[in-house]
């Protein structure tokens, strides 16, 4: 009976042996041998993998991860895969997939425990870290709608992984905003989204310069709706700049700056720092400065600002400033003052 015994539990030993070795051996050599965009599996789970054709494991390279919204899991032409970014640049993408009768979804921060597919996500994580040669310190994560909640539910989870993110008609629990007082963060919201309420984004922003955050930036278009992913335009190289343990400057102030108008509007003009080589000088936006207000963010490139609600017969005073992708300001421009007749 003994022996018996003994053989079964042998048995069991090798069974569970050779389930190891089919999952995770073969798993890895898989993954390790993509290049360009496939579909990865954990079992049913279904992950987009994208990996530079050029990639050699003498190189380090970011991880991006991205959590797409509910039921857009389209990811197989990403920017992240083509120029200037997959020369200038190349990046691990990882792009999870949650089936649509997914309940859970990517879970929020709302709650400690963490959604199945977020669990299979950070699986994934990990087979990628035995697979590829990476950056730790440039591990990125951003996400939409359903991925904007999945994308703080991570940060919350796992706090100390991810270098940056950026999200898009998302939100999350203002109680974590204490994990993200000097977490790099953009926030996009369309003041008239319907499907997930600007105020969710909104209570995120507040909560986190409540608390004196100071690197974290949050951008609402005027008239918009669920459909914000279509208006940022510098986002990827925002989140690019980002890496952990880097010092940076504020950059330099404006080379020129000038103001012209009339009797309708003010019309400023100026250009970016001189020092373009140094990386600090790398613009992000322009403050614009009305009698020591500011009235508006200019995205770089733009070098112009028209400033339509002047009331005649008033004096002006402008100045601009230049932000870098660190969330460092430069001093401000010398002012033009300009007054505006009675019409």
């Amino acid at each position: 009976m003994k022996s018996i015994l003994n053989i079964l539990v042998l048995m069991i030993v090798l069974v569970s042996t050779g389930k190891e070795k089919c999952i995770t051996e073969p798993d890895i050599e898989k993954l390790s041998s993509i290049r360009g965009y496939e579909d990865f599996f954990l079992d049913s789970f279904r992950c987009g993998v994208y990996v530079p054709p050029s990639y050699s494991s003498t190189e380090r390279y970011p991880l991006v991860v991205y959590l797409h919204g509910h039921g857009d899991t389209t990811t197989w032409n990403l920017k992240w895969y083509n120029e200037p970014i997959v020369s200038s640049d190349p990046c691990i993408i990882l792009t999870p997939k949650c089936p649509r009768n997914e309940r859970k979804g990517w879970g929020d921060s709302f709650h400690e425990k963490t959604s199945p597919m977020m669990d299979k996500t950070f699986e994934m994580i990990s087979l990628a870290e035995k697979a590829f040669t990476l950056d730790t310190s440039r591990y990125y994560i951003y996400g939409t709608s359903m991925g904007g909640f999945g994308t703080f539910a991570a940060i919350r989870t796992k706090p100390g992984l991810f270098t940056a993110a950026y999200v898009k008609c998302g939100g999350g629990n203002p109680e974590i905003a204490p994990v993200l007082i000097d977490f790099p963060l953009w926030i996009f919201h369309g003041a008239k989204d319907k499907v997930v309420p600007v105020k969710w984004s909104r209570n995120m922003y507040r909560a986190i310069k409540a608390l004196g955050g100071n690197k974290v930036k949050y951008t609402e278009y005027e008239g918009v709706g669920h459909n914000v992913w279509d208006y940022p335009r510098n986002e990827i190289m925002w989140l690019l700049a980002q890496r952990k343990g880097a010092v940076h400057g504020n950059p330099d102030p404006v080379n020129t700056f000038s103001c012209t108008g009339n009797d309708t509007c003010a019309v400023l003009t100026w250009e970016p720092p001189a020092d373009t080589a140094n990386t600090d000088n790398q613009v992000w936006y322009y403050n614009i400065f009305r009698n020591g207000e500011i009235i508006r963010e200019v995205d770089s490139p733009a070098t112009t600002f028209t400033d339509s609600s002047i009331v005649s017969g008033n004096t002006y005073e402008y100045k601009v400033t230049v932000v870098n992708f660190f969330f460092k300001e430069s001093e401000a421009s010398a002012p033009v003052i300009i007054h505006f007749k009675h019409r």
